[in-house]
């Protein structure tokens, strides 16, 4: 049987959710350029789940610092061009290939 959270658990999360950085959905209407942001940001998420690496780790593996790399898994993009997002990314995956669909 599964037991609930005690209360201080509960306190516990909820502070750790209030002082962590959201991560921030794409609007409907965002711009291509936001769109491709987005889905560079992506790669980068599913290569620390996929790797169980920490933020820490993938800022050292990418030669950056760990706030920026915060920045992109929570996808806060607006600061990044897009080369540098996939200079970024051709660290971890050297032969980055980087097409454009056209709906």
């Amino acid at each position: 049987m599964i037991n609930f959270p005690t209360d201080k658990e509960l306190e516990e999360a909820r502070k750790n959710l209030d002082s962590a950085m959201a991560s921030r959905p794409i609007s409907k209407d965002a711009s291509p350029v936001d769109r491709a942001k987005f889905k560079l940001c992506e790669k980068f998420v599913i290569y620390k789940n996929t790797h169980k690496i920490t933020q820490r780790a993938l800022a050292e593996k990418i030669e950056i610092n760990e706030s920026l790399v915060s920045k992109i898994l929570h996808y806060h993009f607006d600061e990044f061009t897009t080369d540098r997002l996939i200079k970024y990314l051709s660290k971890i995956y050297p032969e980055v290939d980087v097409q454009i669909d056209v709906a």
